[in-house]
């Protein structure tokens, strides 16, 4: 424990005297500058910026307004709060206790050829050079323009050591998602379609053919999450000569004439990542497989597919057959004061209300066919009854190997319609259920 104390108390005195001498080579320096020399300008004044770190070389321009990220042979769009704040930490920060120092010390302080280094071009001129840390870790030696060695604290050297991609503006569109007043989709294989913002959430706005048609909700928002959360790169993206477009997505925000669109390439492999063209970066950017899957939406995947409305308040009465190739089980169920009862054991069963809603909320999720598939096998049949035997729905659930996994066939009683539809009700059933034998 003394040993430690005696150690702490060393590097201290050291610090001190380093900190020391630089002050008094200032006092004693007829030629010392100011910390006044220091950038303390508006952002405004500031053209160009150059950076050189650990992890490069690379340039900030600014044009019309917006700073752009130059490097490598690539000029990608700026996070325009990132480059403020690299201003705004400089004014706050300036470089303390500057003084000319002899020209050993600059070899010294590793001052000669600083790794990391930021020049600031406009009406004038800043420059820092930045060496090695002092003994006592709590400040760095650094170099202006004017040849003195200042001192700067640690969450200066940090924020100037940063990697490119920490100033690229890597999203997609800037816009919040609650912003966001239209969205317009084309492509080949998406089709033209636009939703609009209106009071009672996003409704169709085109083609005629779709207004009449409601937009889920849910999957609006998700769509719009994905749009708004996503990400491109920007260090990679070649040339797009001879690319050909797949889908392109335009989003307006509220109180803007002018979209942010984003074209989608097709991709010249099976595999890799796709090329686009986003309306916010002057150079092509990148997009993950995974990402495009997820933008490339069709109309039909946004509408709300109901295929009956089920009130389970009116259910009183349910009979259920489970089939397995010639085997056929059967339970009736009826609602009691208590619950859910089956007719043949008096157990309560829950949950069957949650089962008759989840009913109601099912959904297609591809078009419809009119004719039975050759390969769908009957597997379930559900009837549920009102009052006095009023049928409320008679149902049947269809398996098929032809179809995706997950999804299965069902079709209404005297209807020759087949819906396809996630099997996850068709599988709970009749796991849950004790069909009697």
């Amino acid at each position: 424990m003394k040993r430690t104390l005696l150690v702490a108390i060393a590097l201290l005195l050291l610090s001190a005297g380093v900190v020391a001498g630089v002050q008094e080579y200032q006092r004693t320096n007829s030629s010392r500058v100011s910390n006044a020399s220091w950038f303390t300008q508006p952002s405004e004044v500031v053209e160009k910026i150059d950076l050189i770190n650990n992890s490069g070389h690379f340039s900030f321009i600014r044009e019309k307004g917006r700073w752009f990220v130059l490097f490598n042979g690539k000029k990608c769009l700026a996070r325009q709060d990132v480059i403020e704040n690299l201003f705004t930490k400089l004014r706050e920060m300036p470089p303390q206790n500057c003084a000319e120092v002899e020209p050993k010390k600059i070899l010294e302080y590793r001052l000669d050829n600083p790794k990391i280094r930021i020049t600031l071009s406009g009406e004038e001129l800043w420059h820092l050079g930045v060496g090695r840390a002092a003994v006592s870790g709590e400040v760095f030696y650094a170099r202006k323009g004017n040849g003195q060695v200042c001192m700067i604290t640690p969450e200066v050297v940090t924020l100037l050591d940063q990697p490119v991609a920490t100033f690229i503006d890597s999203r997609l569109i800037a816009v919040p998602s609650s912003q966001i007043t239209k969205i317009r989709m084309q492509g080949e294989s998406t089709g033209t379609w636009e939703i609009d913002r209106s009071d009672d959430g996003f409704i169709f706005s085109y083609p005629e053919a779709l207004v009449k048609h409601a937009v889920n909700q849910n999957s609006a928002e998700l769509f719009i999450h994905t749009l708004v959360n996503g990400g491109a790169s920007c260090e990679s993206a070649g040339a797009l000569l001879g690319a050909v477009a797949d889908f392109s997505i335009s989003v307006w925000q509220d109180g803007d004439s002018d979209p942010t669109t984003i074209v989608i390439f097709k991709r010249d492999v099976e595999k890799g990542v796709y090329k686009a063209k986003d309306s916010r970066q002057p150079d092509p950017v990148e997009l993950s497989p995974e990402l495009v899957a997820q933008l490339k939406v069709t109309a039909f995947a946004l509408q709300e597919k109901p295929i009956f409305d089920v009130n389970v308040g009116e259910a009183v009465k349910q009979k259920l057959s489970r089939i397995d190739g010639k085997q056929v089980r059967n339970i009736t169920i009826t609602k009691t004061t208590e619950g859910w009862v089956d007719d043949l054991t008096n157990q309560e069963l829950t949950g069957m209300d949650l089962f008759i809603w989840r009913l109601g909320e099912m959904q297609y999720q591809s078009l419809p066919v009119r004719n039975r598939p050759e390969s769908a096998l009957l597997s379930l049949s559900w009837n549920i009854y009102a009052a006095e035997g009023l049928p409320l729905v008679e149902l049947y659930f269809y398996t098929d190997p032809e179809l995706p996994e997950g999804v299965c066939w069902v079709r209404l009683q005297r209807e020759s319609v087949w819906y396809p539809v996630s099997s996850q009700l068709l599988r709970d059933l009749r796991a849950r259920l004790p069909f009697n034998q």
